[in-house]
């Protein structure tokens, strides 16, 4: 049966950081025609955008309350999943598109026959990075993939081409034990994650071809399903208005992008100390090396040649997520 209208559900991780992209998301696809079920809880809810009320009919914030646990993790207030419209769990969606954290929504997908899309608000490069199939972050024993600290600091066997994406090594020891730590549920992050990449149907992805090509190419190559550009994220928001970037990695995958940034020849990254530490005058001579000094022209020429891929909106809206309603309508993709 087709339907008149292609139905999908987000369902992103309750973090800012996820939960915007995954918004920005809806509000591309709704722009293309696509209904979205947008679920995250009352308080989150509230606090988006708000939606362009040209957009209005296609986009629902479903506010999923959370029940009051015993063991005080939920506080007092928190509202019972019963008080739930029935009439909306009946209706199922074309997709849902998930993030890594609700791995319980696999089972669900499953159980109902409905498809998975995994998007990432990570780049490319990140997500080369992390892991391959079958194990992804784990060996086929369950062992952890990334067996020491230095294993995370350089790029993976995996990746032929020039790359200097990794960790430093003073962040290594916090990714490696925030990956593979259980967390309150009894689960890592590394688990909750490889469970989605090897569940899901495709993966959508907050980048673009003329970025980050080659990890594209390799990332779909190495999962062996659909890798779907989504053409942005808040580097390319940044790039688009032709200015050099200056950066400072302080957490999760920013060292990463930092990384892919400088190697593309477009950010000029804080000298730092071994121990991460770094002062003002390393700032002040990186903002005078990507803005003024001669020695910096060639970011800020790179920087201006980027904006013209990075501001195309057209390129964005029509083709790439173009090419992933197309992909959500008939389960077939190329990269082109």
């Amino acid at each position: 049966m087709v339907r008149d209208r292609l139905h999908v559900v987000m369902l992103p991780f309750s973090a800012f950081g996820h939960m915007i992209p995954f918004f920005q998301l809806s509000i591309a696809l709704a722009k293309a025609g696509v209904h979205v079920s947008y679920v995250s809880t009352p308080r989150n809810i509230q606090r988006l955008p708000k939606i362009p009320p040209n957009l209005a009919t296609f986009i629902d914030l479903v506010g999923f309350p959370l029940p009051t646990l015993q063991n005080g993790v939920l506080t007092e207030g928190s509202e019972a999943t019963t008080d739930f419209p029935q009439e909306k769990l009946n209706q199922l969606p074309d997709w849902i598109i998930i993030d890594f954290f609700p791995h319980w929504a696999v089972e669900i997908a499953q159980d109902h026959n409905i498809r998975l899309v995994f998007f990432t608000v990570m780049s490319a490069a990140t997500s080369v990075f992390l892991g391959k199939p079958p194990g992804f972050l784990f060996l086929s024993d369950q062992t952890p993939a990334w067996r020491s600290p230095e294993s995370l600091t350089k790029p993976p066997e995996w990746v032929s081409f020039p790359s200097s994406v990794g960790w430093r090594e003073y962040e290594a020891p916090f990714v490696l034990s925030g990956l593979y730590a259980d967390g309150v549920s009894g689960m890592s992050d590394a688990a909750r994650l490889t469970k989605v990449l090897r569940s899901c149907n495709a993966f959508a992805i907050r980048s673009c071809k003329e970025f980050e090509g080659e990890y594209l190419n390799l990332h779909e190559k190495l999962m062996a399903k659909p890798v779907i550009s989504v053409g942005w994220g808040s580097v390319i928001e940044t790039l688009q208005f032709g200015h050099s970037l200056v950066v400072l990695p302080l957490v999760y995958d920013q060292s990463l992008n930092a990384s892919l940034l400088v190697d593309k020849h477009l950010a000029v990254e804080v000298e730092r100390g071994k121990d991460g530490s770094f002062n003002r005058d390393g700032i002040a001579n990186a903002l005078r090396l990507a803005m003024v000094s001669d020695e910096g022209e060639a970011f800020r020429v790179r920087a201006r040649e980027a904006s013209a891929i990075f501001g195309d909106e057209n390129l964005h809206q029509q083709h790439y997520i173009g090419q992933f309603v197309e992909y959500l309508k008939h389960g077939s993709h190329n990269i082109e």
